[in-house]
């Protein structure tokens, strides 16, 4: 199941009351986007320019101060199962065991007439488990996992409802660096096998590239998109380590570029930019 989404003239702007005065915050503005079916893709950006901010706009969580979203050309308007989302603190329930976890989902999904019955969701757990790569820990609850594991637990229970869109927030930004490209490289696998669209927030430009068809560049607030880079690399998972080739390091200075040229004048209308690299890929 896949989804497009379309984000048009996206403003968001925050009314903020201090102890004399109240004051407008702008997080975003003027974000237009286009998110292709199936897509994988990354945005990355300074602490504070409205990355999350977004997610939470496409989530349904948050409502934008002007322009629109759509999904499938119908405008978000409020939290559907139909985007998932899945956080940098895992938020499993601690009471809950590892398929209880996974199956919260598809219980409302039951609680609304349009799921699975009690064993069938128990199937359903079992299989998205295995499917991050946790066959047999159905019944630890989260105390009894690694960091790593609850993350993993966290995006089998975003997947077992089939949503069309799964919205990621930095998920592995508190992994350490080994446990992190095990979960980069999973999450490739799911994406293969699935072609969910994926929105990827990140702050590293080195996972950005690594997991993102498209990496969307945000500059700082009022967050705005700088550049739109496509992404041309061979299959991640068929090179040995893809993160040392040359190409790899060309998208990974460009974007870098992008983001510390404090000199480089701002603009309202950068999207589809792409990055042209020169030589054949390494």
């Amino acid at each position: 199941m896949m989804s497009t989404i379309e984000i048009k003239n996206l403003s968001k702007t925050f009314q903020r009351t201090g102890a004399s005065e109240q004051s407008a915050v702008t997080a975003l503005e003027s974000l237009d986007l286009w998110i292709q079916d199936g897509e994988f893709f990354t945005l990355v950006g300074p602490s504070g320019c409205g990355k999350s901010t977004l997610l939470d706009i496409l989530a349904g969580l948050s409502s934008p101060s002007r322009g629109e979203v759509l999904v499938d050309g119908a405008p978000i308007s409020g939290p559907s199962l139909e985007r998932s989302v899945v956080f940098q603190q895992y938020a499993l329930f601690p009471w809950l065991t590892a398929a209880a976890n996974v199956q919260v989902g598809l219980e409302s999904q039951a609680r609304h007439g349009q799921g699975l019955n009690k064993a069938e969701r128990r199937v359903r757990a079992h299989e998205y488990l295995s499917l991050v790569g946790l066959e047999g820990v159905e019944a630890k609850y989260p105390h009894e996992l690694s960091g790593g594991m609850r993350q993993r637990v966290a995006i089998a229970r975003a997947l077992a409802h089939e949503p069309k869109v799964l919205l990621m927030d930095e998920p592995f930004a508190a992994l350490d660096a080994q446990t992190r490209e095990q979960l980069q490289d999973l999450l490739l696998d799911i994406w293969k096998r699935t072609k969910t669209t994926i929105v990827f927030i990140t702050h590293g430009i080195e996972e950005a590239v690594y997991l993102g068809q498209k990496v969307a560049v945000m500059s700082s607030k009022p967050g705005k998109i700088k550049e739109i880079v496509d992404i041309d690399l061979e299959d991640r998972l068929s090179v040995d380590d893809i993160r040392s080739t040359r190409r790899f390091g060309e998208y990974r200075h460009h974007i870098w570029t992008l983001l510390h040229n404090s000199n480089q004048q701002e603009t309202d209308t950068p999207t589809g930019k792409t990055l042209v690299t020169s030589g054949a890929p390494a």
